[in-house]
């Protein structure tokens, strides 16, 4: 019996960060329904499935050198991460919006708010392949990669919004800028929290106050960014 609760408690604890947030938010964003909180669950999931075929195909450098780390966290680890969450979030929204919402238009504030349950529903998914032998572990994960991930999927969603966006001719140039910002921001904040992680723990919780603030910037962005 041990077996199945043991189980049990780490998935409930490990998408505690979806269910809290989606309850958190259902209430103040009358887009996010129950279809889209699913497409959300799906990008999560699919992402994390893209992400690990791309690093696959990324070559490994296993030299030692400081070159070699930084390739491996910045491009093999956090870009394609990033890069795979971006595909699948812009299929899945484009999908939604056509079918599910009959040709409508999300909100940036729904796009981020997106965006942060699919970073929790991919940290959920990664946390329970890590720490199926330790529930530790996936108490700590649930802490700090979790808001992590959140995070910088919603600077993803927000970078798609600003792509997609129909906006005068004239503004095209510094919405397209804004969104490479935003994207590229999302793999430099993912790529940084991973190089924290490997220095001593006193430095170490650097990464931690890192994710926090940028999931909190994210969720500033949903109410007061305005494209």
């Amino acid at each position: 019996m041990q077996g199945p609760v043991y189980l049990f408690s780490i998935v409930c604890l490990s998408s505690l960060p979806i269910w809290i947030t989606y309850l958190y938010i259902k209430r103040r964003n009358p887009q996010l329904n129950s279809w889209l909180f699913l497409v959300a669950l799906g990008a999560g999931a699919l992402s994390m499935l893209l992400g690990s075929i791309l690093q696959v195909f990324m070559p490994v450098l296993s030299s030692g050198s400081p070159i070699s780390l930084l390739y491996t966290i910045f491009l093999r680890n956090a870009f394609s991460e990033e890069a795979g969450r971006f595909a699948v979030f812009w299929i899945l929204l484009y999908i939604a919006s056509k079918t599910m919402a009959g040709s409508r238009t999300y909100s940036r504030e729904t796009v981020i708010y997106v965006g942060v349950l699919a970073g929790f529903s991919f940290a959920m998914l990664e946390t329970l392949s890590y720490g199926l032998l330790d529930i530790q572990l996936v108490l700590i994960r649930t802490l700090t990669s979790a808001p992590l991930h959140a995070a910088c999927a919603a600077r993803v969603g927000l970078a798609i919004f600003l792509f997609a966006k129909n906006q005068p001719e004239n503004n095209t140039s510094h919405r397209v800028s804004r969104a490479l910002f935003y994207g590229i921001s999302a793999v430099l904040i993912h790529g940084v929290y991973n190089l924290l992680l490997l220095f001593p723990s006193t430095l170490a919780i650097l990464s931690i106050i890192l994710a926090y603030v940028a999931l909190g910037s994210a969720l500033a962005h949903a109410k007061m960014d305005r494209p």
